[in-house]
């Protein structure tokens, strides 16, 4: 059948294995047909070339870092990833340089090294096959269970649902001395599941296995066959870490299960790591970040990638109102009015003692508990396509292990953006404060008062016990812009190419009176006659009228 189009769903980038051997990109690609169809592919690129660009010799005049460049002044080079920083110094004139990329960034003269070269591989695909419809990405469900009975917390289950089949693997130590276990399932299956099997057409299948290890590997393997876009976990972490703790109890390496089986051995790789737990505001106060606003990310060269639905979820609501929860169940509740599977029996039993009772005497039931959470989860993305559309459509050609951070897709976009406006994005320096900047004092300007200072003032006015501090607070307020500095860049034309002079001193003004006009100005809090009064010296309308009144 002839290829007519392909889309990259996304790009792995694995480094050289040894010196002297090219980097890898491992690609996942959607392939359209002439008929119509479609089918998940994978293609491995070795040595792909991606693109940076210096200054030609004689316009390497300025000192300043620019944010964009025109190309008419350029220098297009392109090299494999992995020798970016050797080949950058020596088109840069420095060819034993020893520093890291960030390093080697501070060279004014040097653009287009902050995109990846996994975005930009994303992107070749675009321009390549630009008339390709761009169709909503495939998600497998994943969810395991862990015994609590005898401290262990290896794996017993784990359920794999992808487009109308429930995969069920379940360890035979579990299921000791249960009499057709298979047959049974089946049968609790068509109890306590029935309504989904027959609107969806789901296929069961269940198999046993002799250890956890061959469980994960047996039912990972199927993923691999399933070649999904996206396999998606509620709560990614607790899933993960049982996986790494599986992978080291049986002395096995998860590379060579997670990785795609047409990945050269030397080439698999595996390495999972999570989203910070606290952050730093500027004032330097540490507040933890909950665990559905993190960001955890697998890197693994497979033809799906592992995300964490419970992240996305949060994520693609970024402004919205905040959940009082966001386990499964809950979520479940607010948007479909269900809830996972309970069973009479085990009324009264809560958290781990809920699973204890379930694994002691309902087993059966506590596997069909376990698909209906992978079924959930679909039914779920059926309403809300978080992750079959938002996700994808949201990233552009950012990884998706950026997803959480705005500037970062905007950066990559607009690195595309003014490429077609004939220029090339700058890179980021570490020396984000020059020379020029001591001339302008920062300090003195408007201050707020950071939102977690107030705790340092609440009010005690519990009679009961006098000196306890509550969050009351008195004597605060809050001000909030919706796109503040975009509207006011826009509003005032406020860009480097746009400011010629910026104003360090007025003789007879005091700093702290034209900054405050100007800001008054700016913000609508003063009219033109006031602002030349205080400014330019020019008589107030009082003193306008009496001038007028002893002149007549």
């Amino acid at each position: 059948m002839k290829v007519t189009g392909k889309e990259c769903r996304f790009a792995v980038y694995v480094k050289p294995p040894e010196h002297g051997m090219p980097d890898m990109h491992f690609v996942k690609e959607c392939t359209h047909y002439e008929d119509g169809t479609t089918k998940p592919t994978t293609n491995i690129i070795y040595d792909y070339q991606r693109p940076f660009w210096t200054v030609v010799k004689g316009a390497r005049q300025y000192k300043q870092p620019k944010e964009w460049i025109s190309k008419e002044i350029l220098v297009e080079y392109k090299c494999p990833q992995h020798e970016l920083i050797d080949r950058a110094a020596r088109a840069l004139g420095t060819p034993y340089f020893r520093g890291s990329l960030r390093d080697l960034q501070q060279n004014p003269y040097l653009f287009g090294t902050d995109i990846k070269s996994t975005a930009v591989l994303k992107h070749a695909y675009m321009q390549k096959y630009q008339g390709t419809k761009e169709t909503m990405f495939s998600v497998a469900y994943l969810d395991i269970e862990t015994d609590v009975i005898n401290g262990t917390e290896e794996i017993i289950m784990l359920t794999v649902y992808y487009q109308g089949k429930c995969y069920t693997g379940v360890t035979k130590s579990f299921l000791q001395g249960i009499y057709s276990p298979i047959e049974r399932i089946a049968q609790a299956v068509n109890q306590y599941l029935s309504e989904y099997y027959e609107k969806y057409q789901i296929e069961n299948v269940d198999e046993l296995y002799d250890s956890e290890i061959e469980l994960l590997q047996g039912m990972i393997a199927k993923v691999h066959q399933m070649q999904p876009d996206f396999l998606a976990v509620w709560n990614l972490d607790y899933e993960m870490t049982k996986f790494i703790q599986a992978a080291q109890r049986a002395d096995v390496d998860l590379k060579d299960i997670f990785s795609d089986p047409s990945v050269p051995k030397a080439y698999r790789y595996f390495n999972y790591k999570r989203g910070p737990s606290q952050k730093v505001t500027a004032s330097g106060k540490i507040s933890p970040v909950p665990p559905a606003a993190r960001w955890h990310t697998v890197y693994t060269p497979a033809s799906f990638y592992l995300i964490d639905a419970m992240c996305a979820f949060k994520h693609t609501r970024i402004g919205k109102q905040e959940r009082p929860s966001y386990s499964l169940d809950a979520i479940l509740g607010e948007e479909l009015n269900l809830s996972k599977l309970k069973f009479t029996a085990a009324d009264g039993y809560e958290r781990l003692k809920w699973h204890a009772f379930m694994q002691q005497k309902y087993k059966i039931e506590y596997i069909v508990y376990n698909k209906f959470d992978c079924i959930a989860m679909h039914l779920l993305e059926e309403k809300n396509k978080d992750l079959s559309l938002f996700v994808p459509l949201y990233s552009g050609t950012s990884d998706f292990e950026d997803f959480r951070s705005q500037p970062r897709r905007l950066m990559d976009q607009l690195h595309w953006f003014v490429q077609e406006k004939g220029y090339v994005m700058g890179t980021t320096s570490q020396a984000l404060v020059y020379d020029t900047h001591k001339e302008i004092p920062l300090t003195g300007w408007i201050t707020n008062l950071d939102a977690e200072l107030i705790i340092d003032s609440p009010l005690e006015i519990i009679k009961e016990d006098p000196k306890l501090k509550t969050r009351v607070f008195t004597n605060v307020s809050d001000l909030d812009i919706s796109s503040s500095y975009p509207h006011g860049i826009q509003a005032f034309n406020i860009s480097k190419e746009t400011t010629r002079k910026e104003v360090l001193e007025i003789e007879g003004i005091p700093q702290e009176v034209y900054r405050q006009e100007n800001m008054n100005l700016s913000s609508g809090h003063v009219d033109a006659v006031q602002w030349c009064t205080n400014i330019i010296g020019y008589p107030t309308l009082k003193g306008l009228l009496d001038e007028y009144d002893s002149n007549r």
